[in-house]
């Protein structure tokens, strides 16, 4: 009898134990416009949890066993960084439509969330305007970033019950947000305030002194930690650049490579994966230069890919093409259309304001090639909600040139063909429908002029 009693207290135990190491999440979006969210523990390695509504908003995730720590729930839209720990049961609200205000967490130990919950908010009064704060003169500016860490720490301190591992990690990303500040604030101030000659002082820099920019452990979390990082081995690369008089992006390349912590270095190279090659000044030393430093299987294969698809579009290859393409003056118009001219292409969108910036020099380009053998054709890949949007601003602003709508917006054929992922981009296409430039100069840089020139316009 007292054996059977004895196994019994075991296995409940062990049961105990068992369930000491889930966590229960549960909750309720109201008006949710979308049904599907995720759940992705901080700090990586953990596979994410796909959650989805009810139509009532409300959800239950699956059992979670990946362990106490920070969690980012997100639709893609709408985030909430969350604080669990092993054995806890949570209980999330919030209205979809003012989700930053409205999202609250209740069950074991919540402080810590609701702490995370609404310290951007805090952050955003206690800032106030952040144009006004970065075009601080450097001094007011430290004072005044110096004032704030300290109104942070202080916040963070009101929270009660908040458990100390919790407090140790914030304390920590509260530290490397704050240089991440200062980092940031040189570029952002000439940024923000148009005085291109503006350079802190040696005083400023030697703030950022000392600084370990390969804790793999830190950057794994994706905080401020990671964004320090990227900064800082950009800024070498710009300096590698200007010194040795080579493209940004090898130079990026270059300064990544030589990284010593391969994780980091995987990690920064992935992030240019899909872009740089498209814009680098010689795509094979940028693709061999690629392989020879990266040492991830997956990074090496994207860029083979990516590599292969541009020489589809290099130098004197067929252009892709375009068929019945909505015109805005009326009917439709194909890039056979235009067979014996050279057409220059300016791929854009209504809302993208790096492409409305582009207008005015595009209308003096056009106006300068006026009767040449040249067109002047700008493609939108807005989509079907914003047509109404494309035809007024093409009337408002009065774009010159052949104003064409994509068929598919970004999925258009002619756009994936070019491995369009950011725009505006600009293209040149010979008399013969022969890529001249697949990547072509901005109507705002001298080098457009240049590349005409090149072709006998």
């Amino acid at each position: 009898m007292y054996k059977n009693l004895l196994l019994l207290l075991l296995l409940l135990v062990s049961c105990k134990s068992e369930t000491n190491n889930y966590i229960l999440f549960s909750g309720i979006i109201s008006d949710a416009t979308k049904k599907e969210f995720r759940l992705v523990k901080r700090g990586g390695g953990v596979k994410r949890i796909n959650i989805k509504l009810a139509d009532n908003g409300s959800f239950m995730s699956d059992t979670i066993i990946s362990g106490t720590g920070r969690y980012l729930f997100t639709d893609g839209r709408n985030s909430a960084e969350l604080y669990f720990t092993n054995g806890g049961e949570y209980d999330l609200t919030a209205v979809s439509k003012k989700f930053r205000n409205t999202a609250k967490l209740t069950g074991t130990n919540p402080g810590a969330s609701n702490y995370l919950l609404s310290k951007t908010s805090h952050i955003i009064r206690k800032r106030g305007d952040y144009v006004e704060f970065i075009s601080l003169n450097e001094a007011d500016f430290v004072a005044k970033q110096k004032m704030l860490n300290e109104s942070y720490v202080s916040y963070l301190d009101s929270f009660p019950d908040v458990p100390k591992e919790f407090v140790e990690m914030e304390l920590k990303e509260l530290y490397y947000s704050n240089i991440l500040s200062l980092i940031q604030y040189e570029k952002r101030h000439i940024r923000y305030t148009k005085q291109p000659n503006f350079q802190v002082s040696k005083n400023f820099l030697k703030q950022l002194e000392g600084i370990d920019y390969l804790n793999e452990d830190a950057y794994k979390i994706k905080g401020s930690y990671d964004d320090i990082v990227a900064e800082h081995f950009e800024n070498k690369a710009n300096e590698l650049s200007k010194k040795e008089n080579i493209d940004k992006y090898l130079a990026k390349l270059k300064v990544f490579g030589a990284i010593s912590n391969d994780y980091i270095k995987n990690d920064l190279l992935g992030s240019v994966v899909e872009y740089d090659i498209n814009y680098t000044d010689n795509m094979e030393v940028y693709y061999n230069t690629f392989l020879s430093v990266s040492t991830s299987t997956i990074n090496n294969k994207k860029i083979t890919k990516k590599y292969k698809a541009l020489k589809e579009i290099s130098r004197g290859a067929p252009s892709p093409i375009f068929t019945d393409y909505v015109n805005h003056k009326s009917g439709s118009t194909s890039l056979s259309d235009f067979k014996g001219k050279y057409v220059y292409i300016d791929v854009w969108a209504t809302w993208c304001a790096p492409c409305l910036a582009e207008v005015p020099s595009l209308k003096k380009v056009e106006k300068k090639y006026h009767g040449k053998n040249i067109e002047f054709v700008s493609i939108s890949i807005d989509t079907e909600n914003k047509f109404d949007a494309w035809r007024k601003m093409v009337t408002d602003k009065e774009l010159s040139g052949v104003q064409l709508l994509a068929d598919k917006d970004w999925k258009s054929d002619f756009i994936a063909a070019y491995e369009i992922n950011s725009i505006p981009r600009f293209i040149l296409i010979d008399p013969k429908g022969n890529i001249v430039s697949s990547n072509a100069p901005r109507p705002s840089k001298s080098e457009l002029i240049s590349l005409f020139d090149d072709q006998g316009l």
